[in-house]
């Protein structure tokens, strides 16, 4: 039951006392006048400002606690209950712009398959990957695979998500979805997260080797992970137990990472900045060129633990610093 304060009629302060409160009223509003234009802002701008930093949606699927923020241009989709673990952003003034560093890294990671013609995307979010197909490789079939049916509701309502001609979106699990369909893809992009990490039956060597058996000769996979753990190590190594090349972008800003392997890539590290000259240098508004330094060939990682269906203590390896 809520808590009611009585109002009780004050009586008038003497004429004095309203003149001092008067002038200290008003004194403190030019002093707020004052500051507001020392900062370059005005009182309706910081308002403004305050209306667009608010939470959109927060609620409750099957699979996940979610929440839409606000946070200025930006609209974010929140896994889970920490507010600073963001699973996705898209800039409403140009969605085809970048928020993070891993999708600049992922587009980067397609130059290793450029012509590709099908690409297999694990992982909806708010749809800022889709986006970017939409808008600069419509030549691209893109399947998106999405376990959590309100997710798509939520990126189209919030995110201006859309199933254009060429592309398709099957609400399935991931794992679930490649082992029943036989249908083959020259890229498959790993982006399904939960609150905390990636899945961790899309850990597993059985797993890339279901995701290995669905690719075309010379396709690539790629995923998005984070680095600076015994899991990054452990994923390593069980990518490099299943395909012949694995290639790493690590991130410079953050701690992302992009894993991409295959038996047999278009190009090598080395390459790949000519590869992104041949594109102009950019998808959109992603520096390919950038992004292509942050590449190299995964090293060897002796003595980290291959995970399987059987042992993949995923969450203990992602608590271990290196």
């Amino acid at each position: 039951m809520a808590t009611q304060i009585a109002n009780k009629r004050l009586p008038h302060p003497p004429s004095d006392q309203g003149g001092r409160r008067s002038f200290q009223l008003t004194s403190r509003i030019a002093a707020g006048l004052i500051l507001f234009a020392f900062l370059g802002l005005s009182p309706a701008t910081t308002a403004r400002a305050a209306a667009d930093d608010r939470t959109l949606y927060e609620g409750d699927s099957i699979y996940h606690h979610i929440t839409i923020r606000q946070e200025g241009g930006e609209r974010c989709m929140i896994f889970g209950r920490q507010r600073d673990l963001r699973q996705t952003c898209i800039d409403l003034a140009k969605p085809d712009a970048s928020v993070f560093e891993y999708t600049s890294m992922m587009f980067a990671g397609f130059l290793f398959r450029p012509d590709a013609k099908k690409v297999c995307l694990i992982g909806l979010g708010g749809g800022y990957i889709p986006t970017v197909f939409r808008m600069h490789l419509p030549q691209v079939r893109l399947r998106t695979v999405e376990v959590d049916p309100l997710v798509e509701k939520l990126a189209k309502q919030y995110f201006r998500f859309s199933v254009p001609s060429g592309q398709t979106l099957s609400i399935d699990d991931g794992r679930q979805f490649l082992k029943k369909s036989p249908e083959r893809y020259d890229q498959i992009w790993l982006d399904a997260f939960n609150s905390d990490y990636i899945p961790a039956h899309m850990t597993t060597k059985e797993f890339l080797q279901l995701v290995q058996s669905r690719l075309n000769e010379g396709g690539i996979v790629i995923q998005n992970l984070f680095g600076g753990n015994s899991l990054y190590d452990a994923q390593i190594a069980t990518f490099q137990t299943v395909f012949s090349r694995v290639f790493v972008f690590e991130g410079q800003k953050t701690g992302s990472c992009i894993i991409v392997a295959s038996d047999g890539p278009a190009c090598e590290p080395a390459a790949l900045r000519r590869e992104a000259e041949k594109w102009g240098g950019k998808i959109g508004r992603i520096d390919l060129i950038a992004e292509a330094g942050k590449c190299r060939i995964a090293p060897v990682r002796k003595n980290a633990p291959i995970l399987t269906d059987d042992f993949n203590p995923a969450n203990l390896l992602l608590m271990q610093k290196r």
